[in-house]
């Protein structure tokens, strides 16, 4: 981590140099006091650890790529390093250890629960496709970062010989196997490897004696970060410093981001296979097949869409042509998520009966000053539930037919493989084709049991879903149900307006007694409630967090009434665009799309020509100012 940290420092250092910044405490959210400061300066670069910097918030200014002044009564929230909020309070054994029952003993291991409660299998869904999957998970290292992966993944050990539990090492949460795992019971394996996610105390920014937080690297919002960075500085890196585009290079016909990240750590050289790309987030951006295959073509979108502003507005300079491309990037990104898949995964009246979404052309002025930015520990957490509609297998398609498959999780950390043997074209044609895996109580395999490859001998996702839920501290499933408007069980059979009789009955063999049943656990076996594909708790934590962005980002798309706001008619052109158009304008090959791109194909959802895809007509952001300049350059 020491590298990544060199960068942080380094963009502190930049901001700091340059501009008059005031401090904030990274946790706390407040100026820093005398005492707090004198405190930080104890601590091994604490004042870069554990402080924000902030410019005092202009009200002519649109969004600043930090984060800082997303809402500016809390200057400091929606920055990088700073926490993730609760809906409810932290509840940790002593010495923020792992909760324990409610009689005292360790809750059960969480490889048992996801084996008992879930099956394994390839199932397709009949609907949604794989570029639902794809997106949805791009959408996370968006507003939380992964970093910690490197820490268990690649570098720790918390399972010696994969059979004997670390405990001495505080940092390791090792998933006990069961002598008797149907998959794992002849393999002797006996124990995962997991470590705890970072907090404000391994840093020494919090004592032990609070709550241990979540140490986020990424600003918690919806504000394509991966593509555009999370520091003024990464941003100026990554620019061209020419018409408003960010900086690129050709391999081939395929435009992609310029530099080299050090961040491909499965790439194969003797394959051919060195590209990593230098993405705003190059860590995040290069992780997974889905986050570097949808940031390529949002990155893209930036420069189409800095090249069409300065054909339309020949005066404006780089820095205008850049904040106005990334400033309709990002309004597409957050319509297309919140207008075009919420709705498909939680149901279109669900989402616009709890105020997620509004049934309007104009202007939605919900802005909460009240409300502080960030992400809802829950919904991180919660929202893993969507492993369950991710295939393991990547189908490639060329000229519409099947030419193989490549197996997903070998290629994390891989996204060199994009400039090889037409494999981003190939790839993206699978986010047309392919479905997602069912929706249900099933995991595919590969997830089930090897979610890292070769990396670990053996590794479940499901099973680390339930144990990043004890990580973060969760309180039982119980108290959210109550949070939810749901009657809190005091019997496993108060359970069944939930939860399926049968799956019940398994909980009530795993769990000594309901205050013990964890969140995560009870969101993988809920029903799904009508029209959408979550349970009712899932649903409950998803508005929350999709209220929470909405309320306390004053620049989300849809807010108007102040300087940087998008016009009436620019917000109306936002509308008209799709997710089926990105794909037209930015993926490789990609000539004709079934309109409804996060459905699959069907005969009501058939291939259309691109020319048939709605889009943005920038000439709403066209500068009359510019018109005048050139007639009187003409008259000269």
């Amino acid at each position: 981590m020491g590298f990544v940290w060199m960068l942080v420092c380094a963009a502190v250092l930049a901001c700091v140099c340059t501009q008059e910044v005031h401090g904030y405490d990274a946790y706390f959210g407040k100026p820093l006091s005398e005492n707090r400061s004198n405190f930080l300066a104890t601590i091994d670069n604490g004042t870069f650890l554990c402080t924000v910097p902030v410019r005092a918030c202009r009200k002519d200014e649109g969004r600043r790529v930090d984060g800082t002044c997303t809402n500016p009564k809390y200057p400091s929230r929606g920055a990088t390093l700073t926490p993730l909020p609760r809906l409810l309070p932290a509840r940790y054994g002593s010495g923020n250890t792992l909760r324990p029952a409610k009689d005292g003993s360790p809750l059960p291991s969480t490889r048992h629960l996801r084996t008992t409660l879930m099956g394994d299998g390839h199932f397709r869904d009949k609907e949604v496709s794989s570029l639902a999957t794809d997106v949805f998970v791009f959408s996370f290292v968006d507003n939380v970062d992964l970093f910690y992966l490197l820490r268990y993944a690649v570098l720790s050990d918390c399972c010696i010989n994969n059979q004997v539990p670390n405990l001495a090492d505080p940092r390791c949460i090792p998933i006990e196997v069961q002598q008797d795992d149907p998959f794992l019971r002849r393999t002797g394996i006996r124990c995962m490897n997991l470590t705890r996610v970072e907090t404000y105390q391994d840093y020494g920014c919090l004592p032990n004696t609070l709550p241990a937080e979540r140490y986020n690297r990424v600003t918690p919002l919806l504000d394509l970060s991966t593509v555009y960075g999370n520091t003024e500085a990464r941003s100026r890196e990554i620019r061209a410093n020419s018409g408003g585009l960010l900086a690129f290079r050709m391999e081939g016909d395929r435009e992609v981001p310029a530099g080299q990240s050090p961040f491909c750590l499965r790439n194969q050289p003797q394959n051919l296979e060195i590209a990593c790309y230098d993405y705003g987030d190059n860590y995040d951006g290069n992780l997974l097949m889905g986050t570097y295959l949808t940031a390529m073509w949002f990155f893209r979108e930036h420069n189409r869409l800095a090249r069409a502003l300065a054909a339309i507005n020949p005066c404006w300079d780089d820095q205008q042509l850049y904040d106005t491309a990334r400033k309709i990037n990002i309004a597409q990104w957050q319509y297309i998520f919140y207008y075009e898949l919420i709705p498909e995964m939680i149901g279109y009246k669900n989402a616009l009966d709890s105020g997620v979404i509004y049934n309007t052309k104009g202007h939605v002025n919900d802005f909460d000053p009240k409300c502080e930015p960030g992400v809802y520990h829950e919904y991180v957490i919660g929202c893993r539930w969507f492993h369950t509609f991710q295939s393991g297998v990547a189908d490639l398609y060329r000229n519409g037919t099947y030419i193989g498959s490549r197996t997903v999780i070998d290629d994390t950390f891989r996204s060199g493989i994009l400039a090889l043997n037409n494999t981003e074209a190939d790839l993206t044609f699978r986010d047309i084709f392919q479905p997602s895996d069912k929706f249900d109580y099933v995991l595919d395999p590969d997830l089930g049991n090897r979610i890292h490859g070769e990396g670990q001998a053996a590794s479940d996702i499901g099973a680390i879903d339930m144990m990043r839920g004890r990580d973060a501290g969760l309180p039982p499933y119980n108290e959210y149900r109550k949070l939810c408007g749901m009657k809190p069980a005091k019997t496993f059979e108060d359970f069944h307006d939930t939860i399926d009789k049968d799956k019940v009955v398994f909980l009530s063999r795993l769990y000594e007694d309901v205050d013990d049943v964890d969140l995560m656990t009870a969101i993988y076996v809920e029903r799904m409630i009508p029209g959408g594909y979550v349970g009712p708790t899932l649903y409950c934590i998803i508005t929350h967090n999709l209220l929470l962005w909405r309320r306390s980002d004053k620049f989300f798309f849809e807010h108007g009434g102040f300087p940087a706001a998008l016009s009436e008619h620019q917000l109306m052109e936002i509308k008209n665009t799709r997710i089926a158009r990105i794909l037209c304008d930015n993926g490789v090959g990609v000539t004709r799309v079934q309109p409804f791109a996060f459905l699959k194909l069907s005969p009501w959802n058939n291939f259309v020509s691109c020319d048939a895809i709605p889009g943005i007509n920038l000439m709403a952001w066209q500068d009359h100012m510019c018109m005048e300049e050139d007639k009187h350059k003409k008259k000269k």
